[in-house]
């Protein structure tokens, strides 16, 4: 047989091992680029927002870290995917988004049962209102939440009122007056007092007060200063009676949770949940009461803070109001008192 001369053997072998090397290295570094996701996260506040500073970065850092960037998210805020609030669910419905910042009352009709959550009387923090909530979640909600995936859902800190040139101290002052509210679902608590309520997306409550087409706001305290600054046009806060809180969630689109491998599935909802609710209700909650410290030192406003006796009127309607509302939906089949009495017992 005919002697392979070694220069050749050494040539080939050469060039094999470095088409091996190149193999090997190209495919490892292109692996995790093929495996690696970023998902796209929307909501409609700046970036000074409480939420996206104490809950969106986070989780955004706190994912890329447990992946190893396998997994990550872009922050779109300042309605980055699509301006105002109210087309919220529907962006994560249909995919615009694979994550979204929803506020129920946007599509209340689509979640009758957790806007029972925002009922005034429920609790006197938002924490308090989240813990009720996922106290029931599995048994009376977890059916409405079924066309995105829930990754969390809470209750805010309760409404206060906001007024912009008329001190309310009792319902006769209330009276006639027009009051821009966070969801339709509280207008029958401003009707039992004698007032108006209307629904605005908070986008445009600035203006609205400012130019006097309404009166005053029923919203979380917070909302006075950064970065609606509703102190600015306001005179007066009413603390005291029981308020409304808004039911709140972030939702993931359900096929790009199904993409998700169960691993990633799992370190992503071990980040959110029922922890990570309770968690920015809290700590939300306590820029609301930092809010109310500031009116109460006269920061733009004067802080009118309501006794339990002189809040006995507002709150005795309101439970009235409350009582037939939710007749009125056990009528329609849904088991709402049954809901109500569950998170409050």
């Amino acid at each position: 047989h005919r002697e392979i001369p070694m220069r050749g053997i050494n040539k080939k072998l050469n060039i094999f091992i470095a088409a091996a090397i190149f193999l090997v290295t190209y495919s490892g570094s292109t692996d995790s680029k093929l495996h690696a996701k970023e998902l796209k996260l929307a909501h409609f506040m700046p970036p000074v927002h409480h939420l996206h500073r104490n809950m969106f970065v986070p989780l955004a850092k706190n994912l890329a870290a447990a992946t190893n960037g396998k997994l990550t998210i872009k922050i779109y805020p300042s309605g980055g995917l699509g301006k105002g609030p109210v087309q919220q669910y529907k962006r994560v419905v249909t995919g615009v988004a694979d994550i979204v910042f929803v506020i129920q009352a946007y599509t209340a009709k689509l979640f009758p049962k957790a806007m029972i959550a925002g009922k005034a009387g429920l609790g006197k923090t938002g924490e308090e209102v989240t813990r009720r909530i996922w106290k029931v979640y599995d048994k009376y909600l977890a059916d409405e939440f079924t066309k995105a995936k829930l990754l969390a859902l809470w209750g805010i800190y309760p409404a206060t009122l906001i007024s912009r040139k008329k001190p309310i101290r009792t319902l006769a002052d209330i009276k006639g007056m027009k009051f821009r509210l966070s969801s339709a679902a509280d207008i029958p608590q401003m009707k039992a007092w004698g007032g108006v309520g209307i629904m605005m997306p908070v986008t445009k409550t600035y203006n609205a007060l400012q130019n006097g087409v309404i009166d005053g706001i029923q919203i979380a305290p917070v909302a006075l200063y950064r970065p609606w600054n509703f102190n600015e046009p306001a005179e007066y806060v009413t603390h005291g009676v029981n308020g409304p809180s808004t039911v709140m969630s972030v939702m993931m689109n359900n096929k790009s949770w199904d993409g998700l491998s169960k691993s990633e599935q799992s370190t992503l909802y071990g980040l959110m949940g029922k922890e990570a609710s309770i968690k920015i209700a809290r700590s939300w909650g306590q820029d609301d009461e930092k809010a109310l410290k500031n009116a109460e030192n006269g920061k733009g406003v004067k802080l009118i803070r309501l006794s339990p006796a002189e809040a006995a009127p507002f709150n005795a309607l309101t439970d009235k109001a409350n009582k037939e509302q939710l007749a009125i939906l056990d009528k329609k089949g849904i088991p709402a008192t049954e809901i109500f009495n569950a998170m409050m017992n």
